[in-house]
């Protein structure tokens, strides 16, 4: 049987400098079940990581996740992902833009970040089409998605029944205001 999720939304509306009005979740519960079980969806947006901000710290990090180095393109990917504020998403193509790179790789450094939820919140990075998108190497849905779910409408971000950001959220929610940092 394939999995069924129940979202409930308890909504209120908010405005842009623009006037523009959209429906925006306030609380969301978010439940995932499986025949007769029930999935913990993992909705923290809290946890703050220890994030190398000196260029000696960053040449000798290593990926809790993987094991590996850090590499500079995927620093540079957590630098723009860290800009995005609490409540608004972006793009894989908004931070590959950015960044004169490919939406992929954006999507690739993001699927291991060791620095997740805070101070990289990767959760908050969706598809061009504003689709939930992946999370954690899974796409469109799945428990881990589930919880990209979850941490997003703790935050405030709702969705249609196609899982993209509401119509009327979007002008409110995009984030693309991004400052590369220069490199030395």
């Amino acid at each position: 049987m394939p999995a069924q999720r129940i979202l409930r939304r308890f909504s209120s509306t908010h405005s842009n400098d623009a006037g523009n009005t959209a429906v925006i979740a306030s609380k969301a519960t978010l439940t995932v079940e499986r025949s007769n079980e029930t999935d913990v969806v993992n909705d923290d947006i809290t946890t703050t990581k220890v994030f190398p901000t000196k260029k000696e710290d960053r040449e000798n990090a290593v990926n809790s996740e993987t094991g590996r180095r850090v590499t500079p393109f995927q620093f540079q990917v957590y630098d723009l992902c860290a800009q995005i504020p609490k409540g608004k998403v972006s793009t894989y193509k908004h931070i590959s833009d950015a960044l004169n790179a490919s939406p992929r790789a954006v999507g690739q450094a993001l699927k291991i970040n060791p620095y997740a939820p805070l101070p990289v919140p990767c959760h908050r990075v969706l598809d061009s089409k504003l689709f939930i998108g992946g999370f954690q190497g899974q796409w469109g849905s799945g428990g881990k998605v589930n919880n990209k779910r979850a941490k997003l409408a703790k935050e405030g971000v709702i969705f249609d029944d196609s899982d993209h950001v509401r119509k009327e959220a979007r002008e409110l929610v995009v984030f693309t205001d991004f400052v590369v940092p220069k490199t030395a």
